[in-house]
Order: structure tokens, then sequence, then C-alpha cells
């Protein structure tokens, strides 16, 4: 044998001194589907030469969404990739909430929004849990307005409905039974 090179030894004692790592130098780390997706997204630079619009921006969130919220799509430890969670942070804070407090239409018709009621309660409790700065940041809180007083005037339409069909059962009470 040459005097540069080292008998190989056991695998066995290179895993316990190396640590549970040691013999993934070459293949890297474990990743999921979404977590090469997004990788290949952010190497290509798509959100970089791609204008937003609004099915970018529920693309965006939704991928969001399945990488870090909605555990079963993550790892078998059950923690995401730190990589992939500083990319998808940092598109979120610099680029996607800008995009959606510029974008806000303070209509009642669902068409016109960036993001659906659902995925924003979904990124708001993200939010309120992992990235407490974001959530309270001055743009996440006209987003987060906006939302609650969709809810607060949605429940206020349905209380109004429920009262008027209310005073028409009264007004047919009255008339069939004189």
């Amino acid at each position: 044998m040459s005097e540069t090179r080292r008998s190989l030894g056991s695998l066995a004692s290179d895993m316990n001194v190396g640590g549970p790592d040691a013999l993934r130098r070459r293949a890297g780390p474990e990743m999921t589907p979404l977590d090469r997706h997004t990788r290949r997204v952010m190497e290509r630079r798509e959100e970089a030469w791609r204008p937003l619009n609004k099915y970018r921006v529920a693309a965006f969130v939704r991928m969001f969404l399945l990488c870090l919220v909605e555990r079963e799509n993550g790892h078998p430890s059950g923690v995401p990739h730190p990589g992939i969670v500083k990319m998808l942070h940092k598109a979120l804070i610099t680029r996607i909430i800008p995009f959606i407090c510029r974008r806000l239409a303070y209509t009642m018709d669902p068409t016109f929004w960036i993001i659906s009621l659902e995925d924003f309660e979904e990124l708001n409790h993200y939010l309120a849990a992992n990235l407490p700065r974001v959530h309270a940041a001055d743009r996440w809180q006209e987003i987060s307005f906006f939302f609650k007083e969709v809810v607060r005037q949605r429940e206020e339409y349905k209380r109004m409905e429920r009262e008027r069909r209310e005073r028409m059962r009264e007004q047919v009470r009255r008339v069939l039974f004189r």
C-alpha cells in the first residue's frame, strides 16, 4: 500500500466517531420534494425576474404553508431544513407581504383579494407563533386589520339576514293567523 493512503477501517467506527452525518458528506442533507422544489426556484431566481401577481402569491403562500405549517410534508424528524426556512422567510418578508399590502382591495368580493381568508388565517397563526416581529409589523397589521374587518362585516351581514328572515316569518304568521 502507498505511504499516503491509509486503510479504510470499519465504517461503524467512522459512524461512531464522526456522528450520524459522517457518512452523508457527499450526498448532502435529506430533502423532501417540497424542499427540492423551493431550492430550485431560489437557484433559478424565479422570484426575482418574474413579476408577482395574485396567482404567484397564492402559489407561494400555499408552498410556504405546505413546507412550514403542515408538518406531514416535512422531514421525518419534523424539523424543516434551516436553509429552506431562511429562504422562505426572506421571500415572505421582503416580497410577499409588501406586495399583499400594496394590492389590498377594500372590497367584500374575494375575487379581488390577493390571498384567501383561509390562507390568511393559517399564515397569521404561523407568524404569531414563529415570527412575532413580522406579525407585529405595520404591513402585516394592515393586512390583518383588513381581514378582521372582512370577518366582522360577514358576521354583521349574516346577523342582518337572520333578522330580516325573522321579520318576514313574523309578518307571514300575522297574516295567516289573524
